[in-house]
């Protein structure tokens, strides 16, 4: 790197003004406002990413530090970069700046004031765009794609300064091109990087995987294809190969390449409950890597995600019953479309599809309800797409309808070659006698192998040949201990003895910066003194110490390699119980007086390793904060690893669900018994529901048992459970609880068409949810009554008719907020009061969409006439499209979407539709939650039930 010098105001200006001619600009704007003295810095600083304030002392002749001062306050702004706060121009400043010089030789003078920063990507492609060096962006890395969107987003903003540099041939990408490669190399740089560095060998499982996902013969079923599932423990390669798998049919010449897509549960939306999720990012990708199906792919996308939300303000709502039919339907009208993106990204030829979805072990976490729903919708796929070429891979076996394709250690002669390779990039030659003695004794697992090949770069080649007692204990150990062990001497063997108090207990730390090694690691860690200029100096030293840390793109932090962690924490506990504990509790003080979403992930990492409490985990929790734990379950305490399953949304099975306290037991077993209800289990669920009877007096777990009883057509039974509960919650004063079991005792009376009882039941309901501060309780009562009066034949009456006032008012008084996360009260509402208030019609339409099948869609397309479609068509949505026939390649957000937009036009027969909707919402309203099941559903009723 250039040493920094001293340059003159006069040699910067000499610079700047090189080679200026008239015909290659216009004439220059002002200059900025206030400028003066601080032109120089302004220049000096306009190609630059960051900088520090230091770096331009000594540009200004004579030196002025009030100037610089004056031009840092009010010209620039502070950035987070990954050396630490610096100051960058103000995009107005840059922008003014930019546009005060003229052309390639001016912007490349900028650069000579300031020496170059390795972290600032900007500046560094800034100068190759500049002297033509610059590769294409389809082969630049992502910090190269960084660097080459800020310059092109600075010159954007400077319009006459980019047209100077075109006509002297400085070729520019445009901004959406260079966004594009960024996303496709999000996609591609992480299969490049497991691929290149750590594949080796595997020539059988890659010809086995080749040779399925090569067969062109359609397969109509996940049982016909039997799709690949590679299995094996951590370390051992699974994503290497998968992603030397990918690569080599993507981008290998002189053969066609093949779509594919890359989905990897270490994504947290990524869902296998809601397996719509993969579909949005699958068709994501191929929007991006095939551009003939790019068009299809962007439109799936937005539909996929419009059904999602959709479905999620259903469950989360949480209403009684299961999911909607409409759902399902969607969701086939979803798959069928993405079958005609992936023949438009084949090019309409008989070419496979490789769909990989890695990571599998964190989609079983969610249960084996989740991985049921997904293995049914990947069936689903599978049909709509014969070609799609699916493969797994994950920490164990997947069953049936899958193969398994075990990873074991490399074979003896490959792991030898693997080590020499490792031992190579180090600058150590060893024969192949040594080499064979080392697999012998540690295995043939890459991990194990990398972390040997570093005991033997720290302490040559006595330090695995000659220690008889290592041999003896790694020939008895697993191939996780043996990487425990190695790991264990890595630490022994470092050379700084602060380094070593560092890494042993430090890396009990998820992340460390200088700050944290200042504040948190040096009492514990034994490191005496540490000021702000020894803690940067420990840090650089761990920084280079690769096989303990990972650095942060974008950030001055280093996070604890996760290949290596799980298996190296018992040691660091074991080691130094009462410093891995000191450190924890320091990090919760120094995390809970940090802010920002990774600062309470930290916090929330620490208290659970604490094993804290579930009250004061709870105060601490945020659902953005949560979703960075997700890797770490495995690394705490058993009941730290429920309460975070719990709060993560994983299943736990009922053996680990025992050791959990009376909240978190209640949560899962809530949300479980919802999950299997939705599922249309509810024998599972009430078994499941009663495994602690001293909790069934919750009212949450109440409610879903008296739903289970229901569902599985014991109504006197589900009866006789509800009053008990509401006459517990009543005597505990729970006026929440009380409300949601009485609207479930009322549904059930009016199922059974016992309308009075219903009406007495929810005029209790009223008065305790009177009590309640938030409207929609009472709200959701309200609209029950009215329904209950007009399916009772009184809705004419004067109760019912002041009701109706009551519930108008209080419907024009819901908020936005409050109808999107309650859209069964709002098609309730519609149901009831829509002809007068129309514009909860078109909420409904838009929050639930509109169903054309079954038998809300058939009384929607009665009561609409040919001259109602018409008029929706030639306002809407042109000629072609009709209602109902013509709309089943619509999914029901999509239909609901454009029959709003048409009554927010106020058409002509838009009464005619609202009232249409009205009875369409009405029979929805009215269709039975708990339909009586056959006789063969029906079972016996179980012991037990809880007083």
């Amino acid at each position: 790197m250039p040493e920094r010098r001293t340059v003159t105001s006069a040699e910067v200006r000499a610079r700047l003004r090189a080679r200026r001619t008239e015909d290659e600009h216009a004439p220059a704007p002002p200059r900025p406002e206030g400028a003066g003295a601080s032109a120089v810095y302004r220049e000096a600083a306009v190609l630059l990413g960051f900088f520090d304030a230091a770096d331009l002392v000594g540009l200004d002749e004579p030196p002025g530090d009030q100037t610089l001062r004056d031009f840092v306050v009010r010209d620039c702004e502070r950035v987070s970069t990954p050396v630490g706060t610096r100051w960058c121009l103000a995009p107005r400043v840059r922008s003014a700046t930019l546009e005060t010089l003229r052309g390639r030789d001016e912007l490349l003078g900028t650069l000579a004031a300031t020496r170059p920063q390795a972290a600032d990507t900007g500046r560094a492609m800034a100068e190759a765009y500049l002297r033509g060096s610059a590769r294409g962006v389809e082969a630049q890395t992502m910090d190269q794609l960084s660097g080459t969107l800020r310059f092109v987003t600075w010159l954007a903003a400077a319009p006459r300064t980019a047209a100077t540099l075109t006509k002297q041939g400085v070729r520019l990408p445009d901004v959406d091109a260079v966004r594009r490669a960024i996303e496709v190399t999000a996609i591609l740089q992480p299969l490049r990087l497991l691929a290149d560095d750590h594949f080796v060998g595997r020539r059988a499982e890659l010809g086995l995987l080749s040779e399925y996902v090569e067969n062109r013969r359609p397969f109509p079923s996940l049982a016909a294809c039997q799709p690949v599932a590679v299995y094996g423990l951590g370390g051992v390669g699974k994503s290497a190969l998968v992603s030397r798998l990918l690569l080599d049919h993507v981008w290998t010449a002189g053969r066609q390449n093949l779509p594919l897509c890359y989905l990897t549960f270490d994504r947290a939306d990524l869902l296998p409950r809601l397996p719509l999720t993969l579909l949005a990012e699958a068709a994501h990708q191929l929007s991006l890597l095939s551009p003939e199906a790019a068009d299809g792919a962007r439109g799936l996308e937005k539909a996929v995600h419009g059904t999602l939300l959709n479905a999620r303000g259903v469950i989360d709502e949480g209403n009684a019953g299961a999911l909607p039919d409409y759902l399902r339907d969607d969701e086939d009208e979803l798959i069928r479309r993405f079958g005609l993106v992936a023949d438009a990204a084949s090019g309409h030829l008989p070419v496979p599809l490789i769909m990989v979805l890695d990571t599998m072990e964190r989609a079983q976490r969610h249960g084996p309800d989740a991985m049921a729903r997904l293995w049914d919708f990947l069936d689903r796929l599978q049909h709509a797409h014969p070609l799609l070429r699916l493969v797994f891979a994950g920490r164990s076996p997947l069953g049936p309808p899958s193969r398994a394709l075990p990873l074991p250690g490399l074979e003896p002669a490959l792991a030898v070659e693997f080590l020499r390779h490792q031992l190579g990039t180090a600058g150590i030659r060893v024969d192949k006698e040594f080499l064979r003695s080392v697999t012998g004794r540690i295995g043939e697992n890459p991990l194990s192998l990398r972390l040997a090949a570093e005991v033997i770069r720290r302490e040559g080649r006595e330090g695995l040949r000659d220690d008889e007692d290592l041999h003896r204990i790694l020939s008895t150990l697993e191939d996780e201990e043996v990487q425990a062990v190695l790991y264990r001497r890595v630490l022994d063997h470092l050379d700084d003895p602060d380094l070593k108090r560092i890494a042993s207990p430090g890396l009990t730390l998820r992340r460390i910066t200088p700050d944290l090694i200042r504040r948190v690691l040096a009492v514990p860690c034994e490191l005496g003194e540490v000021d702000d200029a020894r803690a940067r100096h420990l840090f650089r030293l761990l920084e280079e110490e690769g096989t303990l840390m990972d650095p942060v793109p974008g950030q001055e932090a280093l996070v604890h390699r996760a290949d290596v962690r799980r298996t190296t924490l018992p040691l660091l506990h074991r080691d130094s119980p009462e410093g891995t504990r000191d450190i924890h509790r320091r990090a919760v003080d120094y995390y809970a007086a940090t802010d920002g979403v990774e600062a309470r992930a930290e916090e929330l990492y620490h208290r659970l390793a604490l094993g804290q409490d579930t009250g004061t985990l709870d105060a601490r929790w945020t659902p953005e904060a949560g979703v960075l734990l997700d890797g770490a379950l495995d690394e705490l305490p058993a009941s730290s690893r429920v309460y975070l399953a719990d709060r993560l949304r994983f299943a736990v099975d009922r053996d680990a669900l025992g050791s959990a306290d009376s909240p978190v037991w209640a949560r899962q077993t809530v949300r479980r018994g919802r999950d299997l209800l939705d599922a249309g289990k509810p024998a599972e669920a009430l078994s499941l529901l009663r495994g602690r009877p001293e909790e069934g007096g919750r009212a949450e777990i109440a409610v879903l048992e008296i739903e289970a009883l229901a569902m599985l057509g014991r109504m006197d039974e589900a009866r006789e459970r509800e009053a008990l509960a509401r006459g517990r919650a009543l005597r505990t004063g729970d006026a929440s609880g009380f409300v949601e079991i009485a609207l479930l005792g009322a549904r059930i009376a009016e199922d059974l068409a016992q309308y009075a009882e219903a009406l007495g039941i929810l005029d209790l309901a009223r008065r305790a949810a009177r009590a309640l501060p938030a409207p929609v309780p009472l709200l959701r009562v309200d609209v029950a009554r009215l329904r209950a009066y007009r399916r009772a034949g009184a809705g004419r009456s004067p109760e019912a008719a002041a009701l109706r006032m009551a519930v108008l008012e209080a419907a024009d008084k819901l908020g936005r907020r409050e109808r999107v996360f309650h859209p069964t009260l709002v098609r309730d509402l519609a149901a009831e009061v829509g002809e007068e208030m129309p514009e909860l019609v078109s909420d409904t339409a838009r929050l639930l969409g509109v169903e054309v099948e079954g038998r809300a869609g058939t009384a929607l397309g009665e009561a609409l006439t040919e001259d109602d479609v018409q008029d929706f068509t030639s306002v809407a949505v042109g000629a072609e499209a009709t209602l109902p026939t013509g709309w089943d390649t619509f999914t029901s957000g999509e239909r609901g979407d454009e029959i709003a937009a048409y009554l927010d036009t106020a058409p002509e027969h838009g009464d005619e539709w609202v009232s249409a909707l009205v009875k369409s919402y009405r029979v929805k309203a009215d269709t039975p939650t708990f339909e009586p099941l056959r006789a063969e559903d029906v079972e016996p009723s179980s012991e037990g039930d809880p007083p």
